[in-house]
Parts: C-alpha cells; structure tokens; sequence
C-alpha cells in the first residue's frame, strides 16, 4: 500500500458529520473492487474487511493479528463498517453477533487486491474529503533502513499523504513528478496551489501546474542565480506597475479613503 494513512487535523474531526462522511466514503470506494472469492462458505464481504484494515491502521495496528483483534474488541466498528451477522450460526449463542474476520481471511482478502486497485480507492476517498482552495506539498523522503527514496503528495489541512511512489534514487525525484503530474491534479481537482522546494523548482512543473489552471510556489535556487535573477527582475516590474492601494484613515468614528 503506497498513500500513508495519519492522523487526521483535530479541526477537520470537529464536524458534525465528518465521522459519517468519512464511513460512507471509504466503504463506498471499495466496493468499486470485484470480490473474486468463492460464494460458497464466504462469510464477510470484500468491502467492509478492507474498510476494517484501514481503520485498524490509522488506530495503530501493524498486522492482521492486531486487526483482528481490535475487531473483536470493537464491534461498534464492525457494524458502522457493514459487517453483518451470520445468517445461519451453528451455534445458538452466536445468534446477531458480529464477529471480525480471523487472520486468514483478512489475509486472503488482501492478496487478491492489487497495490494499484488499493490506491485508486484510497485516492478517491481522499479526494472526496478535500475543500475548495486546498494546498498540497510535494517532497521526497528517504526511507528508514534503507536507500530507496519516495515522492509524497501532502495536503496540509487533513494532513493526508494523497499520492505517493517509490523513485529508487533521489535523483529520479523530478522524472517522477514531471510523468505523474497531470494525473495527480487530475486525480484532485480541489488543489488550488502545489508547493515544492529548489528541487521542483523547473520550467516543467511550473509549465504542467499551470497548464491545469492551478497555482504553484515553487523555491528557486541556481549556483550562478541566473533563475534568482530572473525572477527578483520579474517581480520588480511587477511591483513597479501595481497601482498604490488605498490607504484608510479613521477620524472619530469616520472612515475617509485617501490614496498613498
């Protein structure tokens, strides 16, 4: 699974309806994904285990042992999810209980799913949860432990990595954005503004943000500051064209404009 999963902006949960939101949205993007499993003997729908998986991930659980088991500590989760009970328990006592999914079962509903299918869903859930005028900022990390490094797409105000891929090398860094950037602001139609450091900082990216009428700030950095030179020249004449603003003066309760 490539989109990190983390905790979600305390301002963004004080909605009323966020809770419900988010439910509805993420159980609503798997059920894009065809359950190739047997009908015989199956007793959990594809959907609801992967909204299981997510939600037991963002709760801090590292493997399908701590799934299950925060499924069968919480089974107020399991019905929000669309868990249901078995229609026809051999057991009496077993009669309208929920049961989370074992190890096995989690594990054989999550190797039927490709990466690619997995990100597609995540991403649109994500996507329904962006606002108008939403930032997001691309950076490369290293990866802990190892060389490899990853290109992540971070929107600050769910604090959401919505988009992310393995490069290998840090120098792959722009190749990968300049080939994926179109679908990215495709995928997210509510990013009003892409940020990136010098590292981004190329006619390309400024060319491909602009050309799907976004807006980008991008940090500039050259060792002959011939790009820095440039730009200090271009926003000179800019500053130098603007009309002078109005400037407020109160008297007394009165509010006169005067030009500066």
């Amino acid at each position: 699974m490539n989109i990190s999963l983390q905790t979600v902006d305390p301002a963004v949960l004080a909605s009323d309806d966020f809770e419900e939101t988010c439910r509805a949205g993420l159980l609503s993007a798997f059920q894009s994904i065809s359950d190739r499993r047997d009908s015989r003997g199956r007793r959990h729908d594809l959907a609801p285990q992967l909204c299981l998986v997510v939600v037991a991930l963002l709760s801090g659980c590292e493997n399908v042992t701590h799934i299950r088991q925060f499924g069968f500590a919480h089974p107020e989760v399991l019905a929000a999810l669309g868990f249901r009970p078995s229609k026809r328990p051999r057991n009496r006592a077993r009669r309208g209980v929920i049961f989370s999914p074992d190890e096995e079962t989690l594990a054989a509903a999550l190797a039927q799913v490709s990466p690619d299918d997995l990100n597609r869903c995540l991403g649109a859930w994500l996507a329904a949860m962006l606002e108008k005028e939403e930032t997001a900022s691309i950076d490369g990390k290293a990866l802990r432990g190892s060389k490899g490094y990853v290109l992540s797409v971070f929107v600050d105000r769910i604090r959401h990595v919505v988009w992310q891929q393995d490069v290998g090398e840090k120098a792959n860094e722009l190749s990968t954005l300049e080939g994926a950037l179109a679908q990215i602001l495709a995928s997210y139609p509510r990013l009003a503004l892409v940020t990136g450091d010098a590292g981004f900082g190329h006619k390309s990216i400024a060319r491909g943000v602009a050309a799907a009428r976004r807006d980008y700030f991008l940090q500039l950095k050259s060792p002959h500051e011939t790009d820095v030179g440039i730009a200090r020249e271009a926003f000179a004449q800019i500053t130098q064209a603007r009309k002078p603003l109005s400037r407020t003066v109160e008297k007394r309760g009165a509010r006169t404009d005067a030009k500066s």
